[in-house]
C-alpha cells in the first residue's frame, strides 16, 4: 500500500513526469550503478540496491512510495550534487528526484537548493535531457511543490524555433502538389488567383503575408488538415505548424481545434511522418508554459496511458525503443 496519495495531475505536468522519466531511464546502466554505489553499507544490506533504483523508475515512475524506497533518497541526493563526478549518474538521479516532486513523492527534497548550485549543470546537459530538467523545475514552481522559478527561454527548448520550423516547411514542401490540388479544390477555382500566392509564399518560408484565422487560405488549410482520410492531410497539417510555432498557437489551432480528434492520429503516424508533427507540438508544449491542449484532463501519474502525451523524440523514438536502456 501506498504511504501517501498521488497527485492527480493535468496535461503539462503529466508530459514533465513522462520526459522525467525517459531522462531517467535513457541514461546508460552505468547510471544506475554510479547511483547504487552511493548507497551506504547499511541501506544496502536492507535491499537498496540497482535493482531497487531500476524498479523506482520503471515501475514506479521515480516516484519514491514507501519506506523502503526512502533508503534510496540520500543516494540520489548525493549523486544529484555531483555532476563533475557521475554526469549520467546526475542526470538520472536528477530527474528521478523531480519527477518525485511532482508526483507528491516521498523524497520530499527541497530542489531549489539544487538549482542554486547547479544551473550550470543543467544547462550543461544533452538537449533532451536539460529540456526534461528546466520543465521540471517550472512545472515543480507552477505546482508549488518548488519554489517559484523562471529559467532562460532557449535552454528549456530540445530544438530552437528555427530548426523546428525547417523540418515542417520540408515537410510541406513534400507535400506541394496535393496541397495546392487540395486547397484548390476545397476553396474552389474562383477563388485560387486569391488563395495561391499566399499558399506558394507560405511553402517558400517568407510569410508574405503571415497566415492568420481571418486569411482566406486559412479555411481551406484548416478543412483539409482536420481531414483525416485526405491525400493532403499530413502537408496541410505541417504547413500550419510551422506558422503556430511562431506565434505560438495563439489561435488555438492545434491546443483547441486540432488537438482533440487529431492527436491519436498524429501519435499514430509513422515515425518519418510524424516526427515533424509532434516535434511542433513539443515545441509549443516547452515554448509557452500556458499552452495546454483541450480537453486537459486531470489524472494520477499511474493512468497517464489515459491521456495522450508527447514522445520524446532522441535516438530510441527513431530506432522505435521506448527512452529507456534500463530495460
Amino acid at each position: 500500500m501506498l504511504e501517501n496519495d498521488s497527485p492527480m495531475l493535468g496535461f503539462r505536468a503529466l508530459q514533465a513526469v513522462m520526459d522525467l522519466r525517459a531522462t531517467a531511464g535513457r541514461q546508460p546502466r552505468s547510471a544506475i550503478r554510479g547511483i547504487a554505489a552511493r548507497i551506504p553499507p547499511a541501506d544496502r544490506a536492507r535491499g537498496a540496491d540497482e535493482q531497487a533504483l531500476t524498479r523506482l523508475i520503471l515501475h514506479q515512475g521515480g516516484r519514491l512510495e514507501s519506506g523502503d524506497d526512502l533508503r534510496l533518497r540520500d543516494a540520489l541526493q548525493l549523486a544529484a550534487s555531483q555532476p563533475q563526478a557521475d554526469a549520467t549518474a546526475f542526470a538520472a538521479a536528477t530527474a528521478i528526484l523531480l519527477a518525485d516532486r511532482l508526483q507528491n513523492g516521498l523524497g520530499n527534497v527541497d530542489m531549489g537548493l539544487y538549482w542554486d548550485d547547479f544551473q550550470p549543470d543543467y544547462l550543461a546537459l544533452p538537449a533532451h535531457d536539460r529540456a526534461a530538467v528546466l520543465q521540471g523545475f517550472l512545472t515543480g514552481a507552477d505546482l508549488g511543490r518548488l519554489r517559484p522559478w523562471l529559467g532562460p527561454l532557449p535552454a528549456r527548448l530540445t530544438e530552437t524555433t528555427e530548426a523546428v520550423r525547417a523540418d515542417l516547411l520540408a515537410a510541406a514542401v513534400a507535400g506541394r502538389t496535393q496541397l495546392i490540388a487540395g486547397v484548390l479544390e476545397a476553396a474552389g477555382d474562383q477563388r485560387a488567383e486569391l488563395i495561391l500566392p499566399q499558399l506558394r509564399s507560405l511553402l517558400a518560408g517568407s510569410r508574405q503575408p503571415p497566415l492568420t484565422g481571418d486569411s482566406p487560405l486559412f479555411a481551406p488549410l484548416m478543412e483539409i488538415a482536420a481531414s483525416a482520410g485526405h491525400a493532403a492531410t499530413l502537408p496541410a497539417t505541417v504547413l500550419l505548424m510551422a506558422e503556430a510555432v511562431l506565434t505560438g498557437d495563439e489561435e488555438g489551432w492545434f491546443a483547441i481545434t486540432l488537438w482533440p480528434e487529431s492527436i491519436r492520429r498524429w501519435l499514430a503516424l509513422d515515425r518519418r511522418a510524424g516526427r515533424p508533427i509532434l516535434s511542433g507540438l513539443r515545441h509549443l508544449y516547452e515554448k509557452d508554459l500556458d499552452w495546454v491542449p483541450m480537453p486537459d484532463r486531470r489524472v494520477s501519474p499511474k493512468d497517464m496511458a489515459e491521456v495522450p502525451l508527447l514522445p520524446v523524440l532522441d535516438g530510441s523514438f527513431a530506432g522505435g525503443g521506448h527512452g529507456t536502456r534500463l530495460g
